[in-house]
């Protein structure tokens, strides 16, 4: 009796699945946990017959064109779908409209998109992801997003956006929103408003030239923001301004000749990338507010020198590139130089591209940091409430002793056309301060080194 029950459990295996049961698409690959993979297989169209119950479907890489309402309605369970790199064209309006369950999809690779209905994603309430990068898509209907009221993710990457779209603002749950590879050319105060939530913000590889101050004061959460590579050339002073929580900052391949106060409102920041700049300045309270910053990255600049107390705000600071700048090696920076030694392994690079003043005393020898060849250096710029974007250094005073000079001599040199008091008339009218009479043509005056009493001699 025993046999006889187990013979029948392996015919009843063995006859395979009933009538009414769908079986695997002939050009696709299905696993037991309802995973159907129907990639590189040719086709124009999704296959006819998929299984109900299945919950996630790759159709990348064919030659899909359209998707109509009908093609996908049965699978009311399913939570992943991936159309990449098909040649779409067109998306009905409700294609995805039975797909009540689905969380992730994956559109991105259709060039030939470029516009979206207004009603492309009616249905998709629970939606987390969407990829829609490479899609060639030049602008966005306002309520394209407006059905995905869960959606975290966007990926709007490599298409040919001139702006941020109007549709992101009714996204209040998204954390992340890729940018990258778009044509976008400036940054409003409007820009990104509607994205409390917000969390990591790429805006890569764009044209931007032009950010208003407090264009990011509506991203209270984010964390990572990614400027690289675009054409700013001066960052207002209160462009990061309600950034509290920004950590990692990337300016890296810019414009930037100078960087002033604009980074005094980033309290929390931890990295920050300002390589392959134009920098000739940084202003010496640039990081004043930074005190959580652990990695600098200076490399590929036009930094000759760094102000006294840069580094001073600093204490957390880790890891430091200042790698090809033309460093001079002069008392401008003997500080970093002490600096450096002072903190092993913490720097990299800074290498001299002038050599140091000789040493007198001893000629083989570079001049002693901290020497009296060295004049004290001018304290730390500070940032005015209403200033630029990089604070002016004050300038340097003059020595009492060189006022009088220059003042005896300008008052020497005013009367040196009359002639002096006791001279006999016929004698010649001294030559003027700063000039010289040709000792073979009496007529013609030439400039002296010995210009003025007070003012230095040979």
């Amino acid at each position: 009796m025993r046999f006889l029950a187990l013979s029948l459990l392996a015919c009843a295996a063995g006859a395979g699945p009933g009538p009414g049961a769908p079986s695997c698409p002939r050009a696709c690959r299905c696993s037991p946990a309802q995973t159907i993979r129907c990639d590189r297989a040719g086709l124009s169209a999704p296959p006819a017959a998929l299984a109900a119950s299945a919950v996630s479907l790759s159709l990348s890489d064919n030659l899909l064109r359209t998707l109509s309402g009908s093609a996908l309605r049965n699978l009311t369970l399913l939570r992943s779908l991936r159309l990449e790199r098909n040649r779409l064209t067109f998306l009905y309006p409700g294609a995805f409209r039975a797909l009540g369950s689905l969380r992730e999809l994956a559109l991105g690779g259709n060039p030939g998109l470029r516009a979206l209905h207004a009603h492309t994603f009616r249905g998709l309430a629970r939606l987390l992801r969407l990829d829609l990068s490479a899609c060639g898509l030049f602008q966005a209907h306002p309520a394209l997003f407006a059905p995905l009221r869960a959606l975290e993710a966007l990926d709007l990457a490599s298409n040919r956006l001139r702006h941020v779209p109007p549709a992101c603002r009714s996204l209040a749950r998204l954390r992340s929103l890729s940018l990258q590879g778009n044509r976008i050319e400036a940054l409003g105060r409007d820009s990104l408003k509607g994205l409390p939530a917000l969390g990591e913000l790429d805006l890569r590889r764009n044209r931007i030239r032009a950010i208003q101050g407090e264009a990011f004061a509506a991203l209270p959460r984010l964390a990572v923001l990614r400027l690289g590579h675009n054409l700013l050339a001066a960052l207002p002073e209160r462009v990061f301004q309600g950034l509290a929580r920004l950590r990692v900052l990337h300016l890296e391949a810019n414009r930037l000749a100078a960087v002033g106060c604009s980074l005094r409102s980033l309290p929390s920041l931890r990295q920050l990338y300002l390589n392959n700049n134009r920098l000739a300045r940084v202003s010496g309270a640039a990081f004043s507010r930074c005190g959580e910053l652990r990695f600098l990255h200076l490399s590929k600049n036009q930094l000759r020198s760094l102000p006294e107390r840069l580094l001073a705000a600093l204490p957390r600071l880790r890891r430091l590139v200042l790698a090809h700048n033309p460093w001079a090696c002069d008392c401008s920076t003997r500080w970093l130089r002490a600096w450096r030694a002072a903190h092993p392994g913490v720097a990299e690079g800074a290498e001299c591209a002038f050599p140091a003043p000789r040493n007198r005393t001893a000629p083989g020898l570079p001049a002693a940091a901290g020497s009296r060849g060295c004049p004290a250096l001018p304290g730390p710029d500070t940032c005015e409430e209403a200033g630029a974007s990089a604070a002016a250094e004050p300038p340097a005073a003059c020595p009492p002793l060189l006022w009088a000079a220059l003042v005896w001599c300008a008052w020497a040199c005013g009367r040196g056309a009359e002639p002096p008091t006791g001279t006999r008339p016929g004698d010649a009218p001294s030559a003027p301060c700063g000039t010289r009479t040709h000792p073979r043509r009496p007529g013609r005056r030439t400039p002296s080194a010995a210009a003025c009493p007070g003012g230095g001699g040979e």
